[in-house]
């Protein structure tokens, strides 16, 4: 009969387990790792018995340990199972917005500043251009209609979402809209066709007044997640393309029935990531092209293209409403830049190689963020207006 540390660890490779259930069973396992010198690879946990999750359990009562998980490790998991996990000197544990980060000797150094000088997180802001060249500030508009094109009325949800439904009266004639999010600002907008499209901050997506009868094609800079309108048409489902343009080229991505993937090409990151969660994706970059399943997740740099499991949760973190590190300092402190509208400097003493493992919400304030990446014990903050400076 199978036990329950054995069936909660089956369930943990095979990704049925819940946010909370699988935090226990990494903080247990990174634990042990860094207690014993050999690799935890070749350990039969189906030996273990019941006292698994009860040593999961009690470790997680028992704060004392948490001061013995130093350092980032990339660890191969349950003997022929080659399941990585990249884990920091934190660990998630979904029912707090906190992180698990302490010092070695357990103590927690508070990152402090003024309330007056702290920052507000993003929130919904974004400007709407009309094919006639009107712009319209979305943040300062009440709910309601905020403007028409031919055939087409343009109206804001109660709760900020941009809406474009056909009016009635007319033809949709060609013409572009643009909407784009400044840096700590994010929108919502449905597409003409009924297509949904999540801005990050920083963003811009530009589309038809009217999509032709041949297919659907945007243009991206930025962030987004979509969740593609199904169209059938007699020659079949209607293609939704998303052109991805930023500094150094583009991507082009084919769209099928039912399809919602994320799609993260900001200039200062080294890759353009294309997460897909339902539905199909062709990616079209450099004359080569690649077929993403729902959980892969492709890399577009410089005309090459790579396939790789997606961490799915931190992809679309944004999108609802969270900040999830998995990651490396420098990546996670360009997700603070953009949500916060700061400029992080970085002083030679700041570290060049320390990963981060931590859930928070989006909606709390800077400093709140800062401080718990802070309480690692491996790097430090000084907040000065809006710029973040890192040393240690």
């Amino acid at each position: 009969m199978e036990n329950k540390g054995s069936k909660h660890i089956h369930n943990y490779l095979e990704g049925k387990l819940s946010e909370q259930e699988r935090a226990r069973l990494e903080t247990w396992y990174l634990l042990k790792a860094e207690q014993s010198d050999d690799s935890a690879a070749q350990t039969d946990y189906d030996q273990l018995g019941p006292k698994l999750w009860n040593q999961i359990e009690e470790a997680l009562v028992d704060r004392s340990f948490q001061s013995s998980v130093k350092q980032h490790r990339t660890i191969s998991l349950f003997g022929s199972t080659f399941f990585k996990i990249a884990v920091a000197a934190t660990l998630i544990l979904a029912a707090t917005a906190t992180f698990i980060m302490l010092r070695d000797n357990g103590q927690v150094d508070r990152f402090v500043i003024a309330r007056e000088k702290d920052i507000a997180p993003g929130q919904n802001k974004a400007y709407l251009t009309l094919s006639d060249g009107r712009r319209i500030d979305l943040t300062e508009a009440s709910a309601g209609n905020v403007a028409s094109e031919t055939g087409l009325e343009v109206s804001k949800s109660a709760d900020g979402t941009l809406i474009y439904k056909a009016s009635g009266t007319g033809t949709p004639t060609r013409g572009f809209n643009d909407i784009s999010t400044p840096r700590g600002g994010q929108y919502t907008v449905v597409l003409p066709d009924g297509s949904k499209v999540w801005l990050n901050a920083g963003s811009s997506l530009r589309y038809p007044i009217a999509f032709g009868a041949s297919g659907r094609s945007v243009t991206l800079m930025g962030e987004g997640y979509f969740e593609v309108a199904h169209i059938q048409t007699k020659e079949g489902r209607m293609p939704f393309t998303v052109t991805v343009r930023r500094h150094n080229g583009e991507q082009e991505l084919v769209k099928v029935l039912g399809t919602q993937f994320n799609i993260n090409a900001y200039d200062d990151e080294p890759t353009i990531k294309t997460t897909l969660l339902k539905g199909s994706v062709r990616i079209d970059a450099g004359g080569k092209s690649a077929l993403l399943k729902p959980g892969q997740q492709s890399k577009v740099d410089n005309g090459r293209i790579e396939l790789e499991p997606a961490d799915t949760e931190m992809a679309i973190a944004w999108k609802n409403g969270d900040f999830v590190f998995r990651e490396d300092l420098h990546s996670a402190m360009r997700k603070v830049a953009r949500w916060y509208d700061v400029e992080v400097v970085y002083e030679a003493s700041a570290p060049e190689k320390l990963m981060l493992g931590g859930w928070m919400s989006r909606g709390t304030n800077i400093s709140e963020v800062l401080d718990h990446i802070q309480s690692t014990g491996k790097v430090q903050f000084r907040l000065e207006g809006r710029r973040v400076t890192v040393f240690n």
